[in-house]
């Protein structure tokens, strides 16, 4: 039974093989008399319209827009688009019912009579399709709609004072270059009545570092040599993103500046030296600077600094007022230290410390130290009287109680040096402890207000 279905199921193949072929032959051969019946009498180096004093219409508009990369330095931004032209040609219109029902066809652009519209602005336009493989689209009714994909670097001037939160303005400027308005007029797509244009916001994107906040289009006219001429602006808005700047700049200015506010006011040693701190700060200076020519480097150069710089700066002279200060008092702890001078009154009322009473004992006789301790145990016995006079009339009795008297006094005097040294460094413990509060709460101030801006 399937042997005998085969030479009927051959038939039918056939026959539709056959319909499919005639009909698109009919398909192929309606366009090609489309396309000849247009480029048979066409000139594509006049303005395709019937009355030379009116205007031509031209519709201008970015289909879509994908950052690709925003150079702050050069002060440029450059994205990838498409440029979609739409206008109506008065030479081109057709009946389709004379041409199979053929209401569109694609012709090589190079064929037709195209408006002269470039990106007065762009520095560099990049088309992703060579002139030679670009086709346009043509209704019967003479609409032409062209489209060109392209990466375009244009310029977009910079305002850098809220770096690393700033948010920047470009403007795309789309105009043609001799016509005037007179002879082209522009509008953007979806004003143009016969042009159904609607943008999806998805085809819109930023990159890893900017957000696209907005893509408005406006139509404005300048005027050369008498004549005004009709323009698309697009004003494109962009937001960074700070979070690579924040972990990268903000956070290690941060921690160094607090590393040595720490190292240079936090008492290390009970013996005041500070020849160590001040070394760390001058490093700590050093790195600094360092992080301050990273924020210079990312930014043009202007007569304004960026947000970011003035904070890097104000960190950077935090510390360098701390190391001055570090020096200061280093210089005056050591001098308080080896002079034994005693802390004034005041000083120690204005760091609310206790302090005692600091005066050096007064001196015995120096005849009258062995002698008492000698009568003291030897008084009692008259017997020894005599030998008693003897020997604090002695020579060497007088010596043994100047000998003990110096051994007294310097045992007095470095006590009250150790006292004194003391004090001293209690008082400058509270004067780094005072500033280290107080440059840390300015540290911690500045770079919250700058965090959460």
């Amino acid at each position: 039974m399937l042997m005998a279905l085969r030479p009927e199921h051959r038939r039918l193949s056939l026959f539709w093989y056959t319909f499919v072929i005639l009909a698109a032959s009919s398909v192929f051969a309606n366009e090609f008399d489309v396309y000849k019946a247009i480029t048979a009498d066409y000139d594509k180096n006049v303005r395709p319209a019937k009355n030379f004093s009116a205007s031509m219409v031209v519709s201008v508009e970015l289909t879509f827009f994908v950052l690709l990369n925003m150079d702050p330095k050069q002060e440029t931004i450059t994205f990838q688009t498409e440029v979609e032209l739409i206008w109506k040609d008065e030479n081109i219109r057709w009946n389709a019912s004379e041409f199979g029902d053929t209401s569109s066809v694609l012709i090589p652009s190079e064929l037709l009579w195209k408006p002269d519209i470039i990106v007065t602005t762009g520095l560099e336009v990049e088309e992703m399709m060579p002139d030679k493989q670009r086709v346009v689209s043509v209704l019967n009714d003479g609409t032409v709609r062209s489209s060109s994909p392209s990466v375009i670097t244009n310029q977009c001037r910079m305002s850098i004072e809220a770096f690393p939160y700033d948010e920047q303005e470009c403007v795309l400027i789309l105009g043609s270059w001799m016509y005037p308005t007179d002879q082209i007029d522009l509008y953007v797509g979806h004003k143009l009545r016969n042009v159904n244009t609607s943008i999806s916001e998805d085809t819109f994107k930023g990159n890893g570092e900017w957000t696209l906040t907005s893509f408005k289009a406006t139509v404005d006219y300048s005027y050369d040599e008498g004549k005004r001429y009709t323009e698309v602006r697009y004003r494109i808005g962009l937001r960074r993103q700070p979070i690579y700047y924040i972990c990268v700049l903000l956070v290690p200015t941060f921690m160094t500046a607090t590393i040595c506010l720490l190292g240079l006011f936090v008492p290390a040693m009970n013996t005041g030296e500070r020849i160590e701190k001040v070394n760390m700060g001058m490093a700590t200076l050093l790195s600094m600077a360092v992080i301050l020519g990273i924020v210079a480097g990312e930014m043009p150069k202007s007569t304004t600094l960026p947000l970011l710089g003035y904070y890097v700066l104000a960190e950077l002279l935090m510390c360098t007022v701390g190391v001055i200060l570090s020096m200061i008092i280093m210089v005056g702890h050591q001098r308080a230290s080896t002079r034994a001078h005693i802390p004034p009154r005041w000083l120690s009322t204005i760091l609310f410390m206790k302090m005692r009473t600091t005066a050096k004992s007064e001196k015995t006789d120096v005849t009258t130290v062995c002698t008492e301790k000698i009568i003291r145990s030897l008084g009692k016995d008259k017997k020894m009287d005599d030998q008693f006079e003897n020997l604090k009339n002695s020579i060497y009795a007088k010596r043994l109680n100047q000998v003990l008297d110096n051994v007294e006094g310097y045992m007095d005097d470095k006590k009250f040096e150790e006292y004194i040294l003391l004090q001293w460094i209690i008082i400058y413990d509270r004067i780094d402890m005072f500033f280290l509060v107080v440059f840390n709460t300015v540290n911690v101030v500045v770079s919250s207000i700058l965090l959460f801006q």
